[in-house]
């Protein structure tokens, strides 16, 4: 065994029954709380039913709205503390690979795009010479299909047949797809050709139509909390502005 490996049993400390037993201990306090308020949950739930009737109950919901939340924000604490050595190893563990593959990316961006940039060339190389040859039967198969015409002969017709579907055939590699056209396989195996990737880029935002566009929601809200107590008189072509009134429990 290497002496200088260091020794770090990462995998056994997360096992599954090691880190379940781990996390029933660090969490025991918190599954005794919930347990016993979702039993008041329950309860509450009964008594209420109808609704709240009066500002005592409406008091003690309040405090037991407090109680809920304080349950939450506490176990939140435990997982933010006991979840905090792994984020920082999984950060560090994330990190150094990271440095890694950051180098490697480049260079293979770089690699792709001159691959994309050969075989774009290729592409219009193979299709310019796939359209020449096709309008070249097609000139063809109209002087066999003239002549086929004139001859009436079966040799006549059979060959004026023939021009046709070569003509046909050519027409359809001149109009196939990049791929088609430039699928290339290396020595090793590998397999490269340009692939279809349709994108767009706006020209004229006021031409596009609504159905394609997104409503800015953090503008819209940024514009409520900047009209303040005027909030109500905000307008918005469009939209409407309204009050939707809920509760706070502090």
């Amino acid at each position: 065994m290497d002496s200088n490996v260091p020794v770090v049993d990462l995998a056994g400390a997360l096992a599954p029954d090691k880190l379940a037993a781990w996390l029933d201990y660090q969490y025991a306090d918190h599954v005794s709380n919930v347990t016993a308020l979702t039993a008041r949950y329950e309860k509450f739930c009964e008594v209420t039913a109808s609704g709240i009737a009066d500002d005592v109950m409406v008091g003690h919901a309040t405090d037991f709205a407090n109680l809920l939340k304080d349950e939450i924000n506490a176990t939140e604490a435990t997982r933010t503390r006991i979840k905090a050595p792994v984020l920082h190893a999984q950060r560090l563990i994330d990190g150094e690979a990271k440095k890694l593959t950051d180098t490697l990316s480049a260079a293979s961006r770089v690699v792709t795009d001159r691959i994309t940039d050969f075989l774009r060339r290729k592409e219009v190389e193979a299709r310019r010479a796939a359209e020449a040859e096709a309008e070249r039967l097609r000139i063809e198969a109209e002087a066999r299909i003239a002549e086929a015409q004139a001859t009436a002969t079966i040799e006549a017709n059979e060959s004026a047949l023939e021009a046709i579907d070569q003509a046909e055939t050519a027409a359809a590699i001149a109009e196939a797809k990049p791929i088609e056209l430039t699928r290339t396989r290396s020595a090793g195996g590998g397999l490269t050709g340009l692939k279809d990737n349709w994108q767009y880029r706006v020209v004229d935002i006021s031409k596009v139509p609504a159905v394609y566009l997104m409503v800015n929601e953090t503008m819209i809200k940024a514009a409520m909390k900047s009209a303040g107590k005027n909030v109500k008189d905000l307008k918005i072509d469009g939209l409407e502005i309204y009050n939707d009134t809920r509760a706070y429990v502090r």
